[in-house]
């Protein structure tokens, strides 16, 4: 009788291990996990900027270095929640520049200062197609928040040929919203290393907007990982008034992600 009581104990043991660990995975699947990760980002800025008041369109096209002399400020950050299949998906951004434009007037080139603020944010939903332990593929579906302020200015000596100012100096800034969708993904080398990014586009106020991430990163830890990237962000937005903001802002990134 004592062998047989313990054969009923180790084979009550043996079943209450798996019962036990597919719990535990089903209370790791219901519960919600964190990502917060901050960048800063080297951005530079292409494109088109005009003003309502103003004849005249502004056009930059920089170097990567140059870019860098020109950068005020640029920093992205994003922060994901996922609960199984389903989650959340912030992310923001932000780049001011200043720079100085040659615009040709006239068989003449027009010294004019620019300076450009934008700051964007992404709200979204994601949806997980695929769901292993070392590849995640995410559906992504929202809308993003657009704000851009751009100053432009400039003096000359001589007359411009009109209804061209001799000098301008003015500020205009505008907000409008685009709605998003696209796939989102990661996948894990097992060795620390992982990669991953995403590629999402939409319209809505503006004629078009799309937004490519590329990334790879190293797992510190169980909490942390240092990730670099590279990130195109692009707008094109118009008013009836004759604002416009056409441009393309891309560059490297550095962050860190804290899981919790």
């Amino acid at each position: 009788m004592t062998i047989s009581g313990r054969g009923w104990v180790l084979a009550g043991c043996a079943c209450m291990a798996p019962v036990t660990a597919l719990a535990q995975q089903a209370h790791d699947a219901d519960a919600w996990t964190f990502r917060l990760t901050p960048y800063v980002w080297g951005s530079s800025t292409d494109g088109t900027f005009a003003h309502a008041r103003l004849p005249v369109d502004v056009r930059t096209s920089k170097s990567f270095r140059d870019s860098l002399e020109e950068l005020d400020a640029g920093a992205m950050g994003a922060f994901e929640a996922r609960k199984g299949r389903h989650g959340l998906l912030l992310d923001g951004q932000f780049a001011k520049l200043s720079s100085t434009v040659q615009v040709p007037v006239a068989g003449a080139a027009l010294p004019v200062r620019l300076k450009t603020r934008t700051t964007s944010g992404l709200v979204a939903w994601r949806y997980g197609l695929v769901e292993r332990d070392a590849t995640h593929l995410d559906l992504v579906a929202g809308v993003r928040v657009w704000s851009a302020r751009v100053r432009i200015a400039y003096a000359v000596p001589v007359p411009t040929p009109p209804p061209i100012p001799q000098q301008y100096a003015g500020e205009q800034s505008h907000r409008w919203v685009d709605a998003q969708v696209g796939v989102k993904g990661r996948h894990g080398f097992g060795n620390g290393v992982f990669v991953g990014g995403w590629v999402l586009a939409g319209a809505g106020e503006s004629d078009l907007s799309t937004d490519l991430m590329l990334l790879a990163g190293y797992d510190i830890n169980e909490r942390f990982a240092v990730i670099a990237g590279y990130r195109r962000l692009s707008t094109d937005f118009e008013t009836s008034g004759g604002f416009r903001f056409d441009t393309t802002m891309q560059g490297p990134g550095l962050g860190i992600e804290y899981r919790f």
